[in-house]
């Protein structure tokens, strides 16, 4: 591991862990990345980039979402959530990270990075804080599956009207990860939509973080605001002038094998940003940082950094 560890308070007082990469000192510091990750995950994970990023020297930033990694730990209630709305909570919390991140490091180049819901997390933040940011990085992120995502919106608010947003509910636990690994049928272990990198997925299964029960809470929000940000008003109020880079596998369920990213990639290029890159790469599956061609990747995304900052 390659990170510290801390606690910071968010508005509304809640706890947060967030990770800490600080720049490698042999190299001329770059600027500041703040990573979001996906849901059932945990920023840990991230830590192989973020030493890449270290040593280019961009100090790293990120906080295990609510629900999520350290921060339900703290409380030990995993995948629990009683708020009124997940998103806006999260990225509530990213902005005060975001905050303390520019203090430690005043006047220099600030990127967010956005994995799978954290893509959505951050799609969301750049419609609010999207001036503040001087590039995007999206990772796995998804259009609105019409149909699946009608399915799963008409149910969950069902479900939540009856029995509250705190309590979980298998039916969309399977709904949000079964439905992803049938397109790998059959399947070796109940997360090879993940990746084609079977020590990955290994590694996956075997985390003691990971997380599949939620509260309905999340399941609703996440459904809601995928729909919500995939309206052309969101894509209209993106920045021009932010340079975007999107990549995914087109073998990545969570964006309907290529379909799906397609749509949010057109969206984007008619709304006529001044800078963005679109990468699908062939056979890749949800997790491109995790993929058996994860070092050219990530390789990639690291020279797309450089050559805008």
């Amino acid at each position: 591991m390659h990170y510290n560890t801390h606690i910071l308070k968010s508005t509304d007082g809640e706890s947060i862990c967030y990770y800490k990469w600080e720049a490698s000192p042999k190299v001329a510091f770059k600027g500041l990345v703040q990573i979001a990750h996906g849901l059932g995950e945990h920023a840990g994970r991230y830590d192989d980039m973020a030493h890449l990023l270290q040593e280019e020297g961009y100090s790293v930033y990120a906080n295990d979402h609510r629900a999520h990694g350290k921060t339900a730990e703290m409380k030990r209630l995993f995948g629990f959530y009683d708020g009124k709305e997940y998103f806006d909570d999260c990225i509530e919390d990213m902005y005060v990270l975001s905050n303390l991140m520019k203090a430690e490091n005043p006047k220099t180049k600030f990127i967010l990075f956005g994995h799978s819901m954290g893509s959505l997390f951050s799609r969301k933040y750049v419609l609010k804080y999207g001036n503040e940011l001087d590039a995007l990085i999206l990772s796995g992120t998804a259009s609105f599956i019409k149909g699946l995502g009608n399915i799963g919106l008409v149910t969950a608010t069902t479900v939540t009207a009856f029995r509250g947003r705190a309590r979980g509910n298998e039916f969309l636990k399977s709904f949000f990860f079964g439905e992803f690994n049938k397109k790998f049928k059959p399947n070796r272990t109940k997360f090879d939509w993940i990746s084609s990198d079977e020590k990955q997925v290994d590694l996956y299964a075997k985390d003691p973080y990971r997380i599949e029960d939620f509260s309905l809470g999340v399941f609703l929000d996440i459904i809601k605001n995928s729909k919500t940000l995939n309206k052309s008003k969101a894509f209209i109020a993106t920045p021009k002038e932010l340079p975007v880079l999107m990549f995914s596998g087109d073998k990545d369920p969570v964006g309907e094998m290529g379909k799906g990213v397609k749509r949010v990639a057109k969206q984007y290029e008619k709304r006529g940003l001044n800078d963005f890159t679109f990468n699908l790469y062939e056979g890749g599956r949800h997790e491109m940082l995790n993929e058996i061609n994860a070092e050219e990747v990530k390789k990639e995304v690291i020279s797309w950094l450089n050559t805008r900052i």
